[in-house]
């Protein structure tokens, strides 16, 4: 397979894990330097230029991501092959019109897992739960190199463009 069918066919995976993916993993920076990696609720706006998720802002990776204002993100599936990742910078809790705007985002992604909608009450509240989000940077998916037995010996980062994600 040449390296641009390679680059078609993930970028298919990485639109498929978009849409069928409820759950992925954010990594982050300790103070220590030491990394954090944490599961969360996937959510994403319609144009893929934001990232939100609801915390406690005492979390780890709330605390991480408050003093790095970055995170990375791998949506995968551990059954197929096929990832999509994903940096963001900017990280911060949301007030005022973002927070309106991550909040319809999160009940825009519970909608279509079948779950009830979240009042702003539950972020709101003195509970320390908030929602925080980041401006998606980068997007790239791995290709690979395979030698004469079938084995990886090299794999490639290919950035790719929310625009490759959105066609189709």
């Amino acid at each position: 397979m040449t390296r641009e069918e390679q680059l078609q066919k993930a970028i298919s995976r990485a639109k498929e894990l978009l849409k069928t993916a409820k759950h992925a993993c954010m990594a982050t920076v300790n103070e220590d330097g030491s990394p954090h990696a944490t599961p969360f609720y996937l959510m994403l706006d319609d144009t893929l230029s934001h990232v939100y998720f609801g915390s406690h802002a005492d979390s780890l990776h709330s605390q991480n991501v408050i003093r790095t204002g970055q995170l990375f993100v791998v949506v995968y599936d551990m059954v197929e092959r096929g990832g999509l990742y994903i940096k963001a910078v900017n990280g911060h809790k949301l007030t005022g019109k973002e927070f309106d705007v991550g909040l319809a985002v999160h009940n825009a992604t519970r909608a279509r897992d079948g779950k009830k909608p979240l009042q702003p009450e539950l972020y709101t509240k003195e509970n320390g739960r908030c929602m925080f989000g980041a401006d998606i940077e980068t997007f790239w998916v791995n290709l690979e190199e395979r030698g004469e037995d079938g084995f990886i010996i090299r794999d490639y980062r290919q950035e790719i463009s929310a625009e490759d994600l959105l066609q189709g």
